[in-house]
């Protein structure tokens, strides 16, 4: 019996669970080797002073600020707390029950987007690609995000199968947006995409559907936060702070920290784009590209192999989706939502994690059709020599990273 003849008779939960405690496996060997009780961010005492006083009593403050920080990962942390106790090493063990569920939605985002091959090879290769790996050992907001932006991504593909899940839809991406505000830019990109995938009355009310109902899962947020600044909040008060923080020199950097949580934030921003409006577009433009090819730079310090690996068959997806007019996986154009924000405010390999399951799917699909195209073709074998030098070339910079990083930074001139 063939490969593809055994995997049609096993039962449907077979692959998921497979790949899920795969990718529990190697999360938690990362995690057991790295350390457990090892605190890696200066975020993380933020985000768990919020967790903390809420378990007290004292509402949602790190001692401070009331609304710095967006809520989701603190409420994760605090629920996490609750049920356990206040415990590091129980928090990532949770945290990494949540990442395996990664690979498990990328697998079935595949199957809908580049059909069962390319599904396999995404859910699979997700278990071992690295961004993802590291998330749940990091205590920060990107441990609940891309969960629910992979989720958010499956329930948008599933519309086809029924009209309740674009509420359904909504309502992950409400606790998306709770997470990270981006993902208010994310129901922008789903609306889009509902419009390329559906006739414009159903496409309309499966977007207004989803909006209501992320406006349902939000709106107790935004109650409280009017309660407690008389203003409209629609996630959390750091756009001020990190628009200054990424973009004014640090020997002129302050952050009026005596000025009230709300009027803080927007004299942050304007002071922010008031010193920006005295440099030369040159200069602005300039930083705004070495901060985007940060994003994209394959060294974290230490080299991405798994990320690199798979770079150049991403772009080739991407031009295959835009080919074969694949309205499904143009779902997956999603990811770039991340790209604005990396050449605005800040680009770091930690924000890149994010996107990586659709950089993974993007490469799988694109995996699949080379491989149907050429696996009878007298091509076949240049095809395979190519893959093996360029498997060949980052293994050899996986182990000597040092010229090939000071060589890249003498390209962008840092």
């Amino acid at each position: 019996m063939e490969i593809k003849e055994k995997l049609n008779h096993l039962p449907a939960w077979a692959v998921p669970a497979a790949i899920f405690f795969l990718a529990l496996a190697v999360r938690l060997a990362y995690i057991y080797f790295s350390g457990f009780s090892v605190i890696p961010d200066p975020d993380t005492s933020e985000y768990l002073a919020y967790a903390e006083n809420m378990l007290k009593g004292l509402g949602y403050t790190d001692g401070q600020w009331r609304a710095f920080r967006a809520p989701g990962y603190p409420f994760f942390a605090a629920a996490v707390y609750y049920i356990f106790g206040p415990s590091i090493p129980v928090l990532k063990a949770a945290q990494a029950l949540l990442s395996s569920a990664v690979p498990v939605l990328i697998y079935y985002i595949g199957l809908r987007t580049g059909g069962r091959l390319a599904g396999l090879v995404a859910g699979f290769f997700a278990c071992f690609y690295f961004g993802l790996v590291l998330e749940p050992y990091h205590l920060v907001s990107e441990a609940v995000f891309t969960p629910l932006f992979a989720l958010s991504v499956l329930l948008l593909l599933k519309t086809e199968d029924h009209w309740a899940y674009a509420p359904a839809a909504g309502a992950a991406l409400g606790l998306t947006t709770l997470s990270r505000p981006v993902g208010l830019v994310i129901l922008a990109a789903a609306g889009l995409w509902l419009f390329i995938k559906y006739p414009p009355r159903r496409a309309l009310g499966y977007t207004l559907a989803a909006a209501l109902a992320l406006c349902v899962v939000m709106a107790p947020w935004w109650v409280r936060n009017y309660r407690v600044f008389h203003a409209f909040v629609p996630v959390c008060l750091e756009t001020g702070f990190v628009l200054k923080h990424t973009r004014v020199p640090e020997a002129i950097l302050q952050f009026n920290d005596h000025l009230p949580e709300l009027q803080r934030d927007r004299q942050n921003a304007r002071e922010a784009i008031a010193y920006l409006k005295t440099r030369e577009m040159s200069e602005l433009l300039r930083g705004s590209v070495i901060r985007f090819l940060t994003f994209l730079h394959p060294f974290m310090p230490s080299y991405d192999f798994t990320y690199a690996l798979i770079l150049p068959f991403w772009l080739y997806g991407i031009y295959l989706v835009l080919k074969t007019r694949n309205t499904n996986a143009m779902l997956l154009f999603s990811m770039f939502i991340y790209f604005p924000v990396a050449f605005v405010f800040c680009g770091t390999a930690r924000h890149r994690h994010s996107v990586g399951p659709y950089f993974i799917l993007l490469a799988a699909l694109a995996a699949a059709a080379l491989f149907e195209k050429y696996r009878n073709s007298a091509a076949r074998r240049p095809l395979l020599y190519a893959l093996a030098a360029w498997c060949a070339i980052n293994v050899g910079i996986l182990l000597y990273p040092d010229p090939v990083r000071l060589f890249l930074k003498r390209m962008a001139g840092v």
